[in-house]
């Protein structure tokens, strides 16, 4: 008879992939909050929307990318998106089990990341607390294959990064600066969640 040998619970990547995805939504949702919502002195500041936008989805990146580097993301990879799990997953990086915990931490993160949101009151509704929602001149048809799109851009881009072990350690640089690219191209028609 064959003795199978359970693994304990990854605790420490359940509770790193949690924090991580807590974060990266209450901080990149109050920065596009910060930078969007009604009454913002950013609007001032940067009155170029799309320039206002490329500063925001690089803001954005770079608070994914601190995760990344932090401690945080040491324990676990700091997928924080579902998304990037499920990659990893079909790839064979993760086991199926393990691939389960992150998403539910995961989920469970970003609700705990974005009740906080709730303390922008109706600078934060102005903009839907930064949810992702459809532009006003695009269908949901439209704004689905606008996520698919930068969805598919974010993964591959971190397949080619850590694929390829002379630029891996650039991996978190890279995000800000995708962003940064991405959010002025397509956050008129989504909103560009990537997930």
């Amino acid at each position: 008879m064959e003795k199978t040998i359970e693994q304990p619970f990854p605790w420490p990547k359940f509770w790193a992939e949690l924090t991580g995805t807590a974060l990266l939504l209450l901080v990149g949702l109050s920065i596009v909050i910060f930078m969007f919502g009604a009454g913002s002195p950013m609007e001032q500041f940067i009155p170029n929307v799309k320039l206002r936008q490329s500063v925001t989805g690089f803001l954005f990146g770079g608070t994914g990318a601190l995760i990344a580097i932090s401690a945080i993301g040491r324990v676990s990879g700091a997928h924080v998106n579902p998304v990037v799990t499920m990659a990893f997953w079909l790839f064979g990086k993760i086991e199926s089990k393990v691939a389960i915990v992150y998403v539910v931490a995961q989920l469970i993160g970003s609700l705990i990341g974005s009740l906080p949101l709730l303390v922008w009151g109706e600078q934060g509704r102005s903009v839907f607390f930064g949810a992702t929602q459809p532009g006003t001149s695009y269908t949901r048809g439209e704004a689905f294959v606008g996520e698919v799109i930068t969805t598919f851009i974010l993964v591959s881009m971190l397949i080619v990064f850590i694929g390829f072990r002379k630029i891996r350690a650039y991996t978190p640089l890279m995000i800000p600066i995708l962003y940064a690219i991405m959010v002025p191209l397509e956050a008129d028609i989504s909103g560009i969640s990537t997930n």
